[in-house]
């Protein structure tokens, strides 16, 4: 049976093997290097080992979020599909673009490059915060998509058409939504490295327009880019609280920060 890779995951692969060839070599007490990204995938990896009660029913909730919201869409879609003259406006597509891997690409490197040009840490942390980010949630959505085979909404009007597994097609992974991941992690990202309470709201807005466009353009029904979301936000808030922590642990014991890695990393729902 073929087995169906889409864009998305094939750009987040291209991502991390580009941030490698970046970052690989370079110097400073904050690496950002591959011996650090792989630290951090396996500190990643463990985190559902490391949640308390209250945070596992946190991810209770988001599935009852999820599974509530599934009640509404076809109803959602049926409204959205009454009216398409908004589809070439520009705040429609300019939320079809963020979520594009190229954008999450684009940027990424852009920070990197500068980061290594101009010796600037901040922008090569930003740059290898994108990247990473990206990378962990294409792996979430990977699994989801294929885990669940929901049906996309262009394919079917039945928002509960489940075909687990069965890795059939493109119009078998709807949920989740992962442009919208894609989106929200990129914007979490770029949020917590600013403290200006303006941008980082202004951060979220194109990937709440990501969201949008994609119900808009019947590519997912509500709930796959709810809990889409939700995974971007989480990684994306993992990823930036993980390396706070480590140059926060790194000062305070003056070690490297994978040396200083007492504390325990819990991802963010």
């Amino acid at each position: 049976m073929k087995i169906y890779f889409n864009r998305f995951s094939r750009t987040i692969l291209f991502i991390l093997l580009l941030q490698f060839l970046f970052i690989s070599n370079t110097s400073g007490q904050y690496k950002y290097d591959i011996n650090q990204f792989g630290n951090e995938i396996g500190t990643f990896a463990v985190q559902p080992t490391n949640w308390s009660s209250n945070e596992w029913l946190m991810v209770l909730g988001i599935a009852g979020l999820t599974y509530g919201t599934m009640q509404f869409d076809e109803q959602v879609k049926y409204e959205m599909l009454k009216n398409q003259d908004y589809t070439n406006i520009i705040p429609i597509q300019f939320g079809k673009y963020w979520g594009e891997p190229i954008v999450t690409f684009g940027l990424g490197a852009s920070f990197l490059g500068y980061g290594l040009l101009a010796d600037d840490n901040t922008s090569k942390k930003i740059g290898y915060e994108i990247g990473q980010s990206a990378f962990f949630a294409g792996i979430i959505t990977t699994v989801f998509k294929y885990s669940f085979g929901r049906e996309r909404p262009r394919h079917n009007n039945d928002p509960f058409s489940f075909a687990p597994f069965s890795l059939k097609s493109d119009d078998y992974l709807a949920l989740n939504s992962g442009h919208t991941a894609l989106a929200f992690s990129l914007s979490t990202v770029l949020a917590e490295n600013t403290d200006n309470t303006y941008l980082k709201v202004l951060s979220f807005l194109p990937a709440v327009l990501t969201a949008f466009s994609r119900v808009y353009h019947n590519h997912h029904w509500t709930s796959d880019v709810l809990l889409g979301g939700i995974i971007g936000y989480s990684v994306g808030k993992f990823v930036t609280d993980l390396h706070l922590d480590l140059e926060v642990n790194s000062t305070l014991l003056g070690a490297s920060p994978i040396e200083s890695n007492i504390f325990v990393i819990r991802i963010h729902l």
